[in-house]
C-alpha cells in the first residue's frame, strides 16, 4: 500500500482507479491535464508503507482508462442477443464486419498504452522522474489512447449501420447501464 502524506492511503492499483473515474467525470481536455497531475502530484508525496504487504488480485491488472468513456456493445448483445432483436444475420455480420476487424486493430495500442501507463507510474512513483523526464511517454500515451479513441468510434458507426435505429438506441442505452459504477 502507498500513503500519501496528507493522510489519504492510495494502493498501487487505486491510482489507476482514480484515474479511470477522473476520466467519465471531467471534459477531455481537462482530464488529459489532470491525468499527469495526479500521477506527479501522488508521485512527489508518496512513500512506501511496510507495515501492510501488498495483496495480489485475482483478476489481470489490464485496465487502461479510455481517452473518452465510449459504450461497449457486444457484452451486452453476446449476454442476450434476443433481448435487442438481433437476428442470426446482423449477429452474423457484427462478428463478421465488427468483431473480426476492430479488435484486433484496437488491442495492440492498449497493450500499449497499458505497457506505457505502468512505466509512467514506475518513473514517477518509483524513481521519482520530474514532469519534463516523462513528457515523451505521456505524449505517446495520449498518441495511443487517440488512435483507440478513433477505432472505436468506427466500430460504433459500424455497429450503427448493422442494427436498425430502435436496435441501436436499446443496446445503447444497456451499454451505459451496464458501465454505470454499482454502489
Amino acid at each position: 500500500m502507498l500513503a500519501i502524506t496528507s493522510g489519504l492511503s492510495l494502493h498501487p492499483t487505486k491510482l489507476t482507479e482514480a484515474l479511470t473515474i477522473m476520466h467519465f467525470r471531467f471534459p477531455v481536455r481537462l482530464s488529459l491535464f489532470l491525468t499527469p497531475l495526479l500521477i506527479l502530484t501522488a508521485g512527489a508525496s508518496v512513500a512506501e508503507s511496510e507495515s501492510s504487504p501488498r495483496q495480489e488480485s485475482s483478476r489481470p491488472s489490464f485496465l487502461v482508462s479510455e481517452l473518452v468513456s465510449l459504450p461497449h456493445p457486444m457484452r451486452v448483445i453476446h449476454k442476450d442477443p434476443a433481448a435487442f432483436g438481433i437476428t442470426s444475420e446482423q449477429m452474423d455480420r457484427l462478428h463478421r464486419e465488427v468483431r473480426a476487424v476492430y479488435p484486433p486493430q484496437l488491442h495492440p495500442r492498449v497493450q500499449a498504452a497499458w505497457q506505457l501507463e505502468k512505466a509512467i507510474y514506475q518513473a514517477v512513483i518509483e524513481r521519482g522522474e520530474s514532469p519534463s523526464d516523462v513528457v515523451d511517454r505521456l505524449a505517446e500515451l495520449t498518441r495511443l489512447k487517440r488512435e483507440a479513441t478513433d477505432i472505436r468510434i468506427q466500430a460504433l458507426n459500424h455497429f450503427r449501420a448493422i442494427l436498425e435505429p430502435e436496435q441501436y438506441q436499446a443496446v445503447m442505452a444497456a451499454s451505459a447501464e451496464a458501465a454505470r459504477p454499482r454502489p
